[in-house]
């Protein structure tokens, strides 16, 4: 009988708290933090459209009669239905809690709960093999605290989330030889996407060799025999064991499972949906049973192949190894370990993406399985360290005292569970040095200083009314995902983003974000800023995203700005004005600054743009000291001959521009030009371009500046 807790001799027994309940405050904690940075990073505008914005609006549409109807995928892949990406029929659980709260923290919370609760079967689990509560509690806390699963959960929204407590439910209930309601749990995880088929036909070969392992009769019966009838009699018993016929029944029925998805996704839901997938795999969509459609090959192995192998040896170190003391268990970690080794996508292998879930669902149960041998094997190394060193003495005294040895292992059993908490806690994003690590993916990028205005944001999307067609930044896009008629531009610029609109068929709303402008087609920003087309509804001029302006087609009112206008103004050169066109940055000996722009010599073209400010509307004045020297050897253009354009350009649109004569610029001097442009509506990367027009002469910008106000 072991000794009690010391804490536990003082603490009235009201007061103690069982391993469950330690668990119990370990998974309210998990939802509480993971919840606040899920939601401090959607006020931030780190959620996107890939994934948050999809599921927010194939629950609003699932919710009024389209069923997972979302936009996205319509743009990138020819998908009309999420259900034709992803087999995710356990969403119709949420549609009725979505569609009564329809908002992004609606997702949220059931993506902490869902991942946080996992820790319970988890818990039983390691209970069942180690006959230890505080062993099931450890196994818990390491679940909660590891990297990947808090990495993942803060990545926007996602079905993998589910993954995790239907597998390890579905492990309890395997090891406890509840088989019906084990399949019960499979055919859940089958709904919840076409990945857990794959991950429970593993389970079911890992649950095939325990039981091979665990009988008797099985193991002493050694090679399979030649003559067939022993050969019958040993399959007949084999199939005796239950543990045998419900793994492969499980197996088979994962098999069926897989197979019937991947029918329903291809075959079924285009003819219901009455759209169609594009007739050749899309970059990021993985839909098919062959290798070609899954997008794996030999050749994709050497593609970041040493990325791929620290992240699986870090997923296992971060473990501390533990589920390698159960190598049977790895059989669930060999489909995902070997989708991730064939695939050329990194992100497969990158912390901070929703994948971490899949890993977790397989190491963790290995780590339950491997723990009990991991604390045999910590106990010998215990024993060994408080065994007495010989002495003269009885060999009596050299028999280390069983107390010793208990402290020895709780020692060590303390020592590393407090270092894994504090090196896995200090790997996720509630880590600040690691916020905005460009080698990790979506879920670092946070920060614990959000921008006062962003609040702002979502005033001015309420400008749009319900039902109107909208196109929006990416980051942008979960604010308006609530509507069947929203879209959105890609993450980055996207020449075959399949957006329904032309310059014959517009969006009667654009809502785009500063830090989004390059991924808007190009043919676009001329027609938002011509006032036959649009006008400007609205503008932010202060968040996380930068300046976010709203257009609206047909506008002529004056702009609802909410903020306080930018105030232009300073002097510029060098690199300042280098933006980011082809003008070499070098000095001059006559400049009174430290860096001059030259166009590259015999070379036509954009030398130089800046500041690129954001500017309200009102008038500017510009003041540019150039000059354009003739190359040595050739000869000097006629006065009359044009050798600089200037233009004021409004997030690339012109809204000034003039040709400079080579007579007007001296070529030994610098030359002032003063420029005055009236900008009627607010924008963004507003400022000066210069553009070499002759090949004979050299142009010089010295220095631009910038100030508010100038003639009317």
């Amino acid at each position: 009988m072991s000794a009690p807790n010391p804490l536990e001799r003082t603490l009235p027994a009201r007061w103690r708290m069982t391993p469950f309940q330690w668990l119990a405050v370990a998974i309210g904690a998990f939802v509480l933090v993971s919840f606040a940075l899920s939601w401090l990073r959607s006020i931030e505008f780190q959620t996107t459209t890939w994934d948050l914005g999809v599921y927010q609006q194939a629950m609003w549409t699932s919710a009024h009669g389209r069923p997972f109807y979302e936009t996205p995928d319509i743009e990138t892949g020819g998908f009309g239905s999420l259900l034709q990406v992803h087999s995710v029929f356990v969403l119709y659980l949420l549609v009725p809690l979505y569609g009564a709260l329809p908002d992004a923290t609606t997702l949220f919370a059931v993506q902490s709960v869902a991942v946080a609760l996992a820790a319970v079967p988890l818990f039983y689990l390691a209970r069942d093999l180690s006959s230890s509560s505080r062993v099931g509690l450890v196994t818990g806390l390491v679940y909660l605290a590891w990297t990947p699963v808090l990495s993942s959960t803060l990545y926007d929204f996602h079905p993998e989330a589910f993954l995790p407590v239907e597998l390890f439910t579905l492990a309890l209930l395997w090891e406890r030889g509840r088989y019906a309601w084990g399949f019960a749990v499979g055919a859940v995880a089958f709904s919840t996407m076409e990945l857990a088929p794959v991950l429970t036909f593993f389970l079911g070969v890992f649950g095939l060799l325990e039981s091979l392992r665990r009988s008797p009769d099985i193991a002493r019966s050694g090679r399979f025999p030649r003559n067939w009838a022993r050969s019958l009699d040993r399959i007949r018993l084999w199939l005796s064991v239950p543990r045998v016929r419900a793994s492969l029944g499980l197996m088979v029925a994962s098999l069926a499972a897989y197979e019937l998805l991947l029918f329903l996704r291809v075959d079924v839901l285009t003819v219901w949906l009455g759209t169609y997938p594009t007739p050749t795999p899309v970059a990021g969509y993985v839909i098919g049973g062959t290798p070609a459609g899954l997008q794996l090959s030999w050749a994709n192995a050497s593609v970041g192949l040493d990325q791929k192998l620290v992240y699986w040896g870090m997923a296992a170190g971060l473990l501390a190894f533990v589920p390698l003391f159960a190598p049977r268990a790895l059989a669930l970690s060999v489909p995902w370990f070997a989708f991730t080794l064939f695939s050329a996508n990194l992100n497969y292998v990158t912390l901070g993406f929703q994948y971490g879930f899949i890993v977790a669902g397989s190491l963790m149960v290995a780590f339950a399985y491997g723990f009990p041998v991991a604390q045999r094997v910590a106990t010998g190394f215990a024993s060994w360290l408080a065994r007495p060193r010989a002495t003269p003495r009885r060999a009596a005294d050299l028999t280390p005292r069983w107390s010793e040895i208990r402290r020895g292992r709780q020692a060590v059993l303390v020592v590393g569970l407090t270092a894994f908490l504090a090196v896995n806690l200090a790997l996720t994003p509630l880590n600040p040095l690691m916020d905005n690590q460009p080698t990790l993916g979506a879920a670092y990028r946070l920060s614990y200083t959000p921008n006062p205005n962003d609040a702002q944001v979502r005033e001015l999307v309420g400008l749009i009314p319900s039902g109107a067609t909208v196109v929006a930044s990416d980051n942008l896009f979960p604010l308006i995902a609530n509507d069947a008629n929203a879209y959105s531009f890609s993450l980055r610029a996207n020449p075959g983003l399949g957006l329904p609109f032309s310059p014959t068929h517009l969006p009667t709303y654009v809502l785009l974000a500063q830090d989004s402008r390059d991924a808007v087609q190009a043919w676009l920003p001329p027609l938002l800023y011509d006032t036959l087309d649009y006008g400007v509804r609205g503008v932010v001029w202060s968040s996380d995203p930068g300046v976010i302006l709203l257009f609206e087609m047909g506008f002529t009112g004056a702009p609802t700005q909410l903020g306080t206008p930018p105030v232009p103004g300073g002097t510029y050169w060098g690199n300042a004005v280098v933006y980011p066109l082809g003008g070499t940055v070098t000095t001059a000996p006559d400049s009174a600054y430290s860096s001059v722009v030259v166009s590259a010599p015999g070379v036509i073209g954009p030398v130089w743009f800046g500041p690129g400010s954001s500017v309200a509307p009102g008038n500017l004045s510009f003041r540019l000291s150039v000059r354009a020297t003739p190359l040595p050897g050739t000869p000097a253009p006629g006065p009359d001959t044009p050798v600089l354009s200037i233009g004021a350009e409004a997030w690339g649109v012109t809204v000034y521009s003039t040709r400079l004569p080579f007579g007007t610029l001296d070529g030994s001097n610098w030359t002032t030009v003063e420029v005055t442009v009236t900008v009627p509506e607010p924008t963004i990367e507003f400022g000066i371009v210069g553009v070499a027009l002759n090949s004979s002469v050299q142009v010089t910008l010295n220095y631009l500046s910038l100030a508010p106000g100038g003639p009317s």
